[in-house]
């Protein structure tokens, strides 16, 4: 019998079809370009988070240097991690609902798997470029935020 031996690159290829993005993975994308987007940043965070912060916004500085970013720190809430840009609350991960809908609200009952999983998708846009690229902050990055949408949505589950 005649074995037939095909080249590597003649085998059929299936390609893998990835889901969409949930509403609050799409909302921690959004947390995560609001972190790397901005000069000038601030956090209030607990202290056992802050250095994880710290060495992340230092991660991004190392990789991109062209967009330097700022970053300051008080460590004096307990149960949620805020971001600020120009004393404007722009991000909270946990803690109880802001009144602004200027912030992108996340809940959460477990504040540090929640900042691991943010840190993972901060670093990834950073390889990927962002934010001194076009498209490369991932699906809904050039769309404006909606979160009268998305806290109707996520504060049903």
């Amino acid at each position: 019998m005649l074995s037939l031996r095909r080249h590597p690159s003649s085998v059929t290829l299936h390609r893998v079809v990835m889901d969409p993005f949930t509403p609050l993975q799409m909302a921690m994308r959004e947390w995560a370009r609001r972190f790397l987007k901005h000069t000038k940043i601030s956090t209030e965070s607990p202290p056992f988070i802050a250095d994880k912060i710290l060495a992340t916004h230092q991660y991004y500085n190392e990789k991109v240097p062209s967009q330097f970013s700022e970053l300051t720190q008080n460590n004096h809430i307990h149960n949620s991690i805020q971001l600020y840009h120009n004393d404007i609350l722009i991000g909270q991960l946990g803690g109880e609902v802001p009144d602004s809908l200027l912030s992108v609200f996340i809940p959460t009952s477990n504040l540090q798997q929640l900042w691991d999983d943010i840190e993972l998708i901060i670093r990834e846009l950073i390889l990927a470029g962002y934010p001194g690229c076009i498209g490369c902050g991932g699906p809904g990055s050039e769309e404006i935020w909606d979160e009268i949408k998305h806290r109707e949505f996520i504060l049903k589950l």
